[in-house]
């Protein structure tokens, strides 16, 4: 997409620890991460100390003000899903709108409410490991445990074992909002949708798809 709407600059939304920000960045002018966890733009930091045209902000995605636009903005990882009150998801698509240039585009992945994303664990199911700030690897493991039918909203715990052996358990709510619904919250914020993918290798979309890429196009309002 940086080369079909040759694009010089791009916005990372939720970046984390830079994982896709970084090499995206050596196609652009300007690359910028937004996060709200400290500890994870300090790695992405260290990751990028060489690389000039990048930079990572502690900021609030629902709040941010960086008097700056860009071509292209981005939320991966499924973070899209983590807005789950939403009053701040409402706030969060204008926000992200009000950073980009005209016709600027906004890319995201979002799972949908099927039944396979749906469907709760008997037991820990293992989850991709990482290393983290040390360069010691991370196990993970997530268990679903409740659905609020009702809210949408997917209660899981997730563990994570340590290097060292030491363990640390999160909740972890995620809300599963519908197809038509992130259209409408979409077109309410300046969008309209360009393409619409079942994965990141572009596979074609179907009502039956467990997950959404989103291309959207921002447009001006009448």
């Amino acid at each position: 997409m940086i080369d079909e709407v040759q694009a010089k600059s791009l916005l990372d939304v939720c970046c984390g620890t830079g994982i896709v920000t970084i090499p995206l960045s050596e196609k652009l002018e300007r690359t910028v991460g937004v996060d709200l966890a400290p500890t994870m733009l300090e790695w992405a930091k260290k990751k990028a100390f060489q690389i000039s045209s990048i930079s990572f902000l502690e900021q609030n995605a629902v709040t941010f003000s960086l008097q700056s636009r860009f071509d292209i903005a981005i939320m991966t990882g499924n973070a899209f899903q983590a807005f789950a009150n939403d009053k701040d998801f409402a706030r969060l698509l204008p926000n992200v709108a009000a950073h980009l240039n005209h016709e600027g585009v906004f890319i995201f992945d979002t799972r949908l409410p099927t039944p396979s994303n749906l469907a709760l664990d008997d037991d820990f199911k293992n989850y991709p490991s990482y290393f983290d700030a040390k360069g010691e690897q991370v196990q993970c493991f997530r268990r679903a445990e409740r659905y609020d039918s009702e809210n949408k909203v997917l209660y899981s715990l997730s563990r994570r074992i340590y290097a060292d052996g030491s363990v640390k358990e999160a909740g972890i709510d995620l809300k599963y909002r519908s197809k038509e619904t992130i259209e409408r919250c979409l077109a309410e914020a300046g969008f309209t949708i360009d393409k619409r993918y079942a994965d990141w290798r572009r596979s074609e979309w179907s009502e039956n798809s467990n997950s959404l890429i989103c291309v959207a196009k921002k447009v001006n309002r009448p």
